[in-house]
């Protein structure tokens, strides 16, 4: 019946969906074939169809090294592209990660039977243990500070673990925060954009987020750049729609750019303009978004 209901979308998607019925047999014989050789490993086998009843439990070993990294469940965020986070991982997968970093740092206590020290060091992998505990305990200042420094020295690519890999991810996040001087708003600007497994799709990570903003400075509309070369940057920030308003100054000239403003706070931008004694010469909206166009407009007349 099915089959005739998808019918009716053409005849790719009947033939698509009938090769997957087909299909089930097969799937559902590998796997309950490695289920009674006690080797089911649910999150990585690849199914092959089973001609042996008799076939041992090696036979049923997931071909991890055909698999990617986010088949695997690692997650790579593309900032800063070469730090890797993962979770528990088999002796097997480790084998085959390591062969693609070159550090490694573990996240839980030494004695966790997922340590693999010795297999990840038969690869020539750096190890380092840094113990970075979840909820309900929160890493003390000095464990926070340990994992920093370690990310600071290692070489790249590195592997962050901890038992589901969310753990991992705040501490990504913490370290890329106090390197790049990011406030809470950004660094939660960051892992919006970025995706981070632990900010945007775990429902229990609420206490680890909240501990790594509150370490974190907030933004206000005095947050200024020490002027550079004759350059005065000021960073605004808007709560409601989350968007950054950016101020260049020219300290010689007075002259000033306003960059994609908001609405809502163009009194805020002008009065910071008048108070850093700036002339505003234009309004740059980098995206039409009508908050910004709005806000362009309104700040002309």
């Amino acid at each position: 019946t099915l089959l005739a209901l998808v019918a009716c979308l053409g005849p790719r998607a009947a033939a698509s969906l009938r090769l997957v019925f087909q299909g089930f047999p097969l799937i559902l014989q590998s796997i309950m074939g490695c289920a009674q050789s006690g080797a089911v490993h649910a999150d990585l086998v690849r199914v092959v169809p089973r001609t042996n009843s008799d076939a041992s439990a090696q036979d049923c070993a997931p071909e991890s090294a055909a698999l990617s990294l986010e088949q695997l469940g690692i997650e790579v965020p593309d900032v800063p592209g070469d730090i890797g986070l993962c979770g528990n991982l088999d002796p097997q997968v480790i084998r085959q990660v390591a062969r693609r970093y070159k550090a490694w740092i573990h996240m839980n206590a030494a004695d966790s039977p997922y340590f693999y020290h010795t297999e990840l060091q038969q690869e020539d992998v750096v190890v380092e243990q840094c113990p970075f505990p979840g909820p309900p305990s929160m890493p003390s200042d000095a464990q926070a500070e340990a994992l920093i420094d370690a990310l600071d020295k290692l070489p790249r690519p590195l592997m962050l673990q901890c038992t589901s890999g969310m753990r991992a991810g705040a501490a990504l996040l913490l370290w890329l925060a106090k390197h790049r001087g990011y406030s809470a708003q950004s660094a939660h600007q960051l892992a919006t954009d970025a995706d981070l497994k632990f900010y945007t799709r775990c429902v229990r990570c609420g206490p680890i987020r909240e501990w790594l903003l509150q370490r974190l400075p907030e933004q206000d509309a005095a947050m200024v750049m020490a002027p550079q070369d004759g350059l005065v940057l000021r960073q605004l920030f808007d709560t409601e729609s989350s968007t950054f308003t950016y101020l260049l100054g020219c300290m010689s000239s007075r002259e000033a750019v306003l960059i994609d403003p908001v609405l809502e706070q163009k009194d805020r931008d002008l009065t910071v303009i008048d108070d850093m004694g700036l002339e505003l010469r234009y309004v740059i909206n980098t995206h039409a978004h009508a908050d910004h166009i709005t806000s362009g407009g309104a700040i002309r007349r």
